[in-house]
């Protein structure tokens, strides 16, 4: 009984911890794209999509924690399912705008928008794999 108290608080922290961490990171993304604002350099659009893509997986990783911390088996389910429709959602939307992305990375042969592409790419898969882990575990 006494390890398991311990694992659900070790795995509280890590959810806060990692709640935490995502918060800052989309700041720091938010951040970036204000500076695009008053400066037209597309790397600071590479810094904020690099940032957004660490604060997803943060938060992607801390829902699925959080998801296994739930002791009543059919709310579990019902949040993985929420979950899984929503990291399949955000992910179609990564693949989608890397699309467009890489589009004009080729028409245009800039590299920076190849770097974004790859960025959203990353994320959409992440997001993905880490919904699949949810389904097949069976949360």
């Amino acid at each position: 009984m006494d390890n398991t108290s311990s694992s659900k608080s070790r795995a509280d922290s890590t959810v806060r911890f990692y709640v935490v961490l995502s918060v800052v990171f989309f700041v720091l993304a938010i951040i970036s794209l204000s500076i695009l604002t008053l400066y037209l350099i597309t790397d600071f659009i590479v810094l904020a999509l690099g940032a957004m893509d660490i604060a997803t997986i943060l938060n992607a990783v801390s829902r699925m924690i959080y998801l296994r911390t739930i002791p009543d088996p059919n709310e579990r389910r019902a949040k993985a399912a929420s979950t899984v429709k929503f990291f399949h959602i955000v992910s179609y939307a990564c693949f989608g705008i890397a699309a467009i992305v890489f589009a004009i990375a080729l028409n245009d042969l800039a590299t920076d928008f190849g770097v974004m592409g790859l960025e959203l790419t990353g994320c959409g898969t992440i997001l993905r794999a880490v919904s699949r882990d949810i389904q097949l575990e069976g949360v």
